[in-house]
């Protein structure tokens, strides 16, 4: 079983998050816009190793999402 990679969250002045997800092999970090994001389906580092996400991590990147939003009382 493939490990799940490392993500972090970043939201832009319009409260949209982007996913920084850290490829597994070689480190690089990609970013990529939530909202296009499906999961199990794969996207390419640079390095050309596949990344993804299951939809247990997807489920909680969202929860993620909704808490920094809770946070600044945005919703």
């Amino acid at each position: 079983m493939k490990q799940q990679p490392r993500f972090d969250i970043d939201l832009d002045k319009h409260y949209n998050a982007t996913l920084v997800i850290a490829c597994s092999d070689c480190g690089r970090e990609t970013r990529l816009h939530m909202k296009t994001l499906i999961p199990d389906r794969s996207v390419h580092c640079q390095c050309g190793s596949p990344i993804a996400m299951s939809p247990g991590a997807m489920l909680q990147a969202e929860r993620r999402v909704d808490a920094i939003k809770a946070a600044y009382r945005v919703r």
